[in-house]
């Protein structure tokens, strides 16, 4: 970032070097280990949330004057290094912007989406950064619906757990959530059909019918996990009719596929013995 002339605050690049000295003193070995066996798929140095929550707090503090775009440079120079604590720090320090973070542009957002490994940095974006972005979007679920069909399973997450948050701290976007939940109804990925009933969850409370008659509309072709764990905080009524369809799903997605049957051969022609009469 260039400032006007006679600028003396700091470029993101002398703040990423901070942070990673900073980091490098914090990590301890043993936290790393643990994390990295909590946390499949995630790049360590071993340093606890608390402490890197502490770090982004002391960031905001010593730049407020840095506009939140030039807090994005720095984003991008974090999440390249696929690290978890840079991208958490990073993440927790824009997430201190609040209701200003509006004014980031949604591609920036999605720039950082090929860093996400994991569930934990998957979640704390979406949660921290993109729900407050797109809670004053009219278009909150065209941008989200195209990444319900990545082929990275954590950016397929990302969708969901966005979805999620727009429903908590006084956001209540039902339709689009429930738009997002559709198609990924009964993706492969477990880290993603778990996403898909924490954001129904969220949801029931601003719109409880919504939610039990989208459940009903997708019974058939749900994963069974979804439709128990999106069902939870709905009636106890509705949630029994659907357990009787949670059941069928269930019984369904257990049953082995019929193979199909090989055609059978005709058996063999009997040889006859050649005659020993003598040819005429």
């Amino acid at each position: 970032m260039r400032g006007p002339a006679g600028d003396l605050r700091p470029k993101p690049a002398a703040i990423v070097r901070a942070l990673r000295a900073w980091l490098a003193a914090a990590g301890d070995p043993a936290v790393r280990a643990a994390l990295e066996t909590l946390i499949p798929g995630a790049r360590a140095v071993g340093v606890q949330v608390p402490a890197l929550r502490a770090k982004a707090a002391e960031l905001r503090r010593a730049h407020r004057e840095l506009p939140i775009e030039a807090v994005a440079d720095t984003m991008d120079a974090l999440t390249a290094s696929r690290v978890r604590e840079e991208i958490l720090v990073g993440t927790f320090w824009l997430a201190r912007y609040g209701r200003k973070l509006v004014v980031l542009r949604w591609r920036r957002i999605a720039a950082w989406l090929k860093a996400l490994d994991n569930w934990e940095t998957c979640d704390q974006l979406a949660m921290g950064v993109a729900a407050p972005v797109l809670d004053a979007d009219p278009a909150a679920a065209r941008r989200l619906l195209p990444l319900t069909t990545a082929r990275s399973s954590w950016t397929r997450r990302f969708a969901l757990a966005t979805a999620s948050a727009l429903n908590i701290k006084g956001r209540a976007h039902v339709a689009d959530t429930l738009a997002v939940c559709a198609p990924l109804m009964a993706d492969p990925a477990p880290e993603v059909r778990k996403a898909v009933g924490w954001a129904l969850r969220q949801a029931t409370p601003h719109d409880p019918g919504a939610v039990e008659r989208f459940l009903r509309e997708h019974a058939d072709a749900a994963h069974p996990t979804v439709l128990r764990e999106g069902a939870e905080k709905l009636p106890a009524a509705s949630r029994a009719a659907l357990s009787r369809r949670v059941a069928a799903r269930s019984r369904e997605v257990r049953r082995p596929k019929a193979q199909p049957r090989k055609p059978r051969r005709p058996p063999p022609r009997p040889i006859r013995p050649s005659s020993s009469r003598p040819r005429s």
